[in-house]
Parts: C-alpha cells; structure tokens; sequence
C-alpha cells in the first residue's frame, strides 16, 4: 500500500513500478504480479478472472488473487460481484487495511454512509489515517450533517496531500459559512494570491472586517469594485467600512449607489434591505424584506434581517421571533450573520434584548449571544 493506502497491485508508470518495489506484496509476490500486470495493461480482466478464480478454487487465502479479483470486479463496475469478493475477502484478511478501505469505499457510493463511517472508525481505530481514508470520512461526516467533524478530517487530507484545490475551496466555504472568520483566513492563506477569483476575494474581504482590519477589508473590496461596481454586497461593505474609517462622504456615495441598483436575487434585496437600515430607513427596509417573503416565505437570510430591523425598532420580541426561527432552522446562517451583525450593536442594545426574552423558549439563543458577545 502506498502512502495514500493505494494498492498499486498493477502499476501503469515507472513511479508507481518503482513504488511498488518496495512494497511487502511484491517482495512476496514479485513474480506473480509482474506477469499479471501485463494483461491489466491489455484490459485482458476477463482473462485475469479466469486466471484468479481458479487459483483461488486452489489456495482459497491466496491474498495477491484475493485482492486482484476485488480490483477486477471494481475497475469492471460489476458491483454485486465486487461485494461478493469484499464479503469473502474481509472473511479471510478481517484485518486488511487496504480491504477495509475498498469496503468503505463501496458502502460510501452506495449512499450507505452508516456502514461507511463503521468501516472508517474501524480504520482510524487502527491508525490509519492515510489521505485516502481522511477525505472519504470527512464525506460521510459532510452528510451527516457535522460539519465540525468534517473540516477536522478534510483539513488532515489536505494537509498529508497538498493539491486538492477543489476540496480546499469547499473547506474555506464551510469555514466561512460557519461564522468562522479566522480559519478561512488560515486556509485562504494556502491560496495562491493569482488564483483567488472575486468570490474567495469577498470572502477575505469579509474576514478582514471581521478581524477589524478595515484597512485592508477596503483595498480588497476596493479592487472587486473595479471589477464589479454593480454587486450590491460590495457596495454594502464599502459604505459600513467607510463610516466606520469616518469616510462619511464615501459610505454615502456607495450606499446611493447600490440602492440605485434594481436587486436581481432576494440575497441583494436583504443586502439593499440591510443599507436602508444603516441609513434609518425602517420601512424601505421592512418593503424589500416583505417581498421577498412573499416569494420565498423561508428565506432565512430575510428572516434573519427582519429581526435586525425589528431590534433597531425596540420590537425585542418580535426580534426575537425571527432569529429564533433561523437560530433553530439554520444555525449557520445565524452563526454567520450575528458574528458580523454585532460589531454594529451597541452592548447596551443587546443587554436590552436579551433582559426582556424571560420566556423559556428563547433560552438557548440568549446562551449563544452572551456567549458570542462574551456578556456575563
């Protein structure tokens, strides 16, 4: 097994043949692989079924045809009888790290994540942590729903295996979407400057206002407005961080500018919505809110704002209503919007709020925000 718990049973370049040269099997084995590999390179597996299952019918733990016939059975997409082989084999060799990651594997595209994340633990258990195993469990956490779990196990991937670009995207989104600024800074670090397209340049953008490096929130939203000076979410950004660097003039021009534009998805009408709140225009704000809920009456990012608004108004409970919905519904968004939404909320407002939700039902959010807000 190589060092991403691979068997190169059938090498097809000279580094996989010189990999497997200095592997146990082909010590063992050295002269039954070679001479079966050539009919791998020859898509002769039918042959090589043959060959195997007679072998086997001969030296039933034979471990070299064993594992080939899995091989066969996957490469050939023949999945009732790659079972039927995992089945025997992991009867044979129960202890097979390679088998036990095949069988993991199998259980995994078969929506089976159950007895995917069985044979994984079983894996881990063991010490195997190789990238292989690593990325398919942070999959089966992923549709589980623990996110946590998740990143910990691609994050270990991609630190054992580097070039993933995809998968390290994914990761920075699920930091990122999770309120958690500082991570996706750390992992966006690994992002080459020249491959960060206007999407992770947002997203750094955001953490660095999160982190109140408003410096340099403003020159990488700066430089997605060259490019975008139409993108509502841009504009709202640039206006909050230049009042906040008491550029009022320009917060002014960039706010004015973004409400001049006609929102196209309910994400910019909550975001325009959110503009005409920092300029205290409740019920402009209230009207973009309102029509997207007569669209989509569960959009949480709506939902979400709705309750800012109804906080600015001094409606607690009716706040409270809403973000409870989305607290419970969607914890994430609400993670993600109320870690950037209390930089804007004086503590004084906050202690208000939460001094008047005494009702049980609003226990755990009360927890959250004093925790978020470190109140005591």
């Amino acid at each position: 097994m190589n060092e991403n718990g691979q068997a190169l049973t059938h090498p097809r370049n000279e580094r996989e043949e010189a990999a497997l040269q200095k592997t146990e099997e082909y010590k063992l084995d050295s002269y039954f692989l070679s001479v079966n590999n050539q009919k791998w390179l020859q898509n002769k597996l039918m042959d090589l079924e043959r060959d195997f299952v007679e072998i086997i019918n001969n030296v039933p733990a034979y471990y070299p045809t064993v594992l080939e016939l899995c091989n066969i059975y996957r490469e050939t997409g023949n999945r009732a009888k790659y079972r039927e082989m995992l089945n025997y084999a992991l009867k044979k060799f129960p202890q097979d790290d390679i088998l036990a990651i095949m069988d993991a594997e199998f259980h995994y595209a078969a929506n089976d994540f159950a007895a995917a994340r069985k044979a994984l633990i079983t894996l881990t258990a063991r010490g195997v942590r190789v990238p292989r195993v690593m990325k398919l469990l942070g999959g089966v956490y992923l549709n589980f729903k623990e996110k946590a779990l998740a990143i910990e196990s691609f994050k270990e991937y991609l630190r054992d295996s580097g070039g993933d670009v995809a998968l390290r995207l994914e990761v920075i989104r699920m930091f990122f979407e999770a309120g958690d600024f500082i991570n996706t800074l750390l992992e966006l670090k690994e992002i080459p400057e020249r491959e960060k397209n206007a999407e992770l340049r947002k997203i750094e953008a955001v953490c660095l206002y999160y982190k109140e490096d408003y410096k340099k929130s403003l020159a990488v939203f700066t430089s997605i407005y060259r490019h975008y000076s139409d993108d509502i979410f841009t504009l709202m950004y640039l206006g909050d961080i230049c009042f906040r660097l008491k550029k009022n003039y320009r917060a002014e021009y960039y706010w004015e500018r973004a409400l001049k534009i006609e929102p196209k998805t309910p994400e910019e009408r909550a975001y325009a919505a959110k503009i005409h709140l920092f300029i205290s225009e409740y019920d402009q704000a209230v009207k973009l809110v309102d029509y997207n809920f007569k669209k989509i009456a569960n959009h949480y990012l709506s939902i979400f704002t709705m309750g800012l608004i109804n906080l600015c108004e001094d409606k607690y409970h009716l706040a409270a209503t809403h973000w409870l919905k989305v607290f419970r519904e969607k914890r994430d968004l609400f993670a993600f919007e109320f870690e950037l939404t209390k930089k804007s909320l004086k503590p004084e407002r906050i202690n208000e709020f939460l001094s008047r939700l005494t009702e049980g039902e609003y226990a755990d959010l009360c927890i959250y925000i004093k925790e978020r807000c470190d109140l005591r």
